[in-house]
């Protein structure tokens, strides 16, 4: 029986479960833009609290490495590498694109805001396979492409970001399909992926790495700046 503890950072929220067995028997979330620094860990403690479990007990860590937003993936990567490094057990990770696509099991295509005006996309199958690479697309592109595969879009916004075709249709996002990941909901996922491993596998497993689609974008202070160019 499986215990354990999964959370995500990667989008506007700080969602955080404990699994056990075949179900999650606790979880914590709040939608936040910013400051998941400041509550990961928090969350983490009550959601352990509620579910009456130990860190001792255990059995991995599981976490989304990205695509989204990037202070919130390293946050969410670095606790879950602390925490599988001190307490010697595996971390876990998945993209935020299934994390999202985990809402809709038939197919569908995932969207999330790059907050430029663009979208990280990525097309998914029946039962979550992955139907192409991930990519990036203007939103009135991703919402073509919906539409012409003929699949609902999942989002981590109620509606992309930026699109000037408003609803975009049949494929735009009911309230099911829309925002960000919940650990609660993708924990079914890490569990299997937990599962999958053996118990040989889950001793030699690699500690998660983040998923970028685009270098961050870092820019000095002006004063800085023009002085480094004097």
């Amino acid at each position: 029986m499986a215990r354990l503890l999964i959370f995500d950072t990667s989008c506007g929220a700080c969602s955080v479960a404990v699994w056990s067995g075949d179900r999650a028997i606790a979880e914590r979330y709040e939608a936040m833009p910013r400051g998941q620094a400041e509550r990961l860990l928090p969350m983490i403690e009550e959601a352990l609290a509620e579910a009456g479990m130990a860190w001792g007990r255990l059995d991995a860590v599981g976490v989304t490495r990205g695509p989204g937003a990037f202070t919130g993936i390293r946050i969410g990567l670095a606790a879950a590498r602390g925490l599988a490094l001190a307490r010697s057990i595996p971390a876990i990770g998945i993209s935020t694109f299934e994390a999202l696509a985990i809402r809709a099991p038939a197919g569908c295509m995932v969207a999330i805001d790059t907050k430029r005006n663009d979208l990280y996309c990525q097309l998914f199958g029946p039962g979550g396979a992955a139907a192409c690479d991930p990519g990036i697309l203007a939103p009135d592109d991703a919402v073509a492409l919906a539409g012409a595969e003929g699949v609902p879009m999942v989002t981590d916004t109620p509606v992309p970001a930026g699109s000037e075709s408003g609803t975009g249709g049949d494929r735009a996002p009911d309230g099911s399909l829309a925002g960000p990941p919940r650990a609660a909901a993708f924990a079914s996922l890490i569990a299997r992926r937990y599962e999958a491993f053996g118990k040989d596998g889950k001793a030699g497993l690699a500690l998660p790495r983040p998923l970028y689609l685009r270098p961050p974008q870092a820019r000095l202070p002006e004063a800085r700046r023009n002085a480094q160019l004097k």
